[in-house]
């Protein structure tokens, strides 16, 4: 039976060099290096690449040790003074003899939050819609109350994930219980050869009568279809008949 893997792609629309947003300049990422964690949390590293890794198999998932770095910033340490951020890059490489059955990935990586005594709180994963952000924003007690908490929360988000393509102090407060972080709408794309769509893409955040955090999600939402129309185009390639 053919096996594949499936890839799931982060929403990204804007560069994130130029997420500028409410006119407030971004802090840089930082990257301490492995150094910055203590025996604990690198016993944690270890055991997580360990229980990962598949070294062996006509698929095989391997850590890039190399590229093993802490993942820091002014909205991670104010949010989570009590954790690390751990970024863990993988490589899917398949046995030659295999290589058909397999749609291979690049650029996967995990990003571990592990506390100051070693404890693996959470993983955050390169790929999917990034619930696991929310989780950690709830059971941390984070609180959105306003414009300049959401910025600071988008921040944290975007500093976890890496350049997210969004505009991060772009939040719009729908209800009384949900943000759209980093809210950036697109352009009109074609879908096909008759249709086009416009989107925005934004983190959802649920929040209760506190401003506490309950969950996130990813949302990519249509908001206007339209036919493309070819007539033009069409015009434009009628050859002239030849004389």
């Amino acid at each position: 039976m053919t096996s594949f893997v499936p890839v799931l792609v982060l929403f990204a629309a804007l560069a994130y060099a130029n997420a500028q947003g409410d006119g407030v300049t971004m802090p840089r990422e930082e990257f301490p290096g492995l150094g910055a964690l203590n025996a604990a949390q690198r016993e944690t590293v270890d055991r997580f690449v360990l229980d990962h890794e598949r070294p062996t198999g006509e698929l095989k998932l391997l850590a890039e040790r190399g590229g093993t770095a802490v993942r820091s910033s002014v909205a991670l340490r104010y949010f989570f003074p009590h954790s690390r951020f751990v970024v863990v890059p993988w490589t899917l490489r398949a046995d030659p003899a295999a290589k058909h059955l397999y749609s291979i990935p690049f650029g996967l990586y995990d990003v571990l939050a592990i506390s100051d005594t070693g404890q693996h709180e959470s993983t955050f994963h390169s790929s999917g819609n990034q619930e696991e952000f929310g989780l950690f924003l709830h059971n941390h007690r984070v609180k959105v109350r306003n414009k300049t908490e959401a910025c600071e929360v988008a921040r944290a988000l975007a500093d976890i994930y890496g350049p997210t393509g969004l505009s991060l102090c772009n939040n719009v407060k729908s209800s009384s219980s949900e943000w759209r972080l980093s809210y950036t709408e697109t352009r009109f794309r074609p879908i096909s050869s008759y249709e086009q769509v416009r989107e925005a893409y934004y983190y959802r955040l649920r929040v209760d009568s506190r401003g506490v955090v309950l969950d996130g999600k990813l949302v990519a939402d249509t908001l206007e279809r339209c036919k493309i129309d070819n007539a033009a185009e069409s015009v434009g390639n009628q050859h002239s008949p030849v004389n």
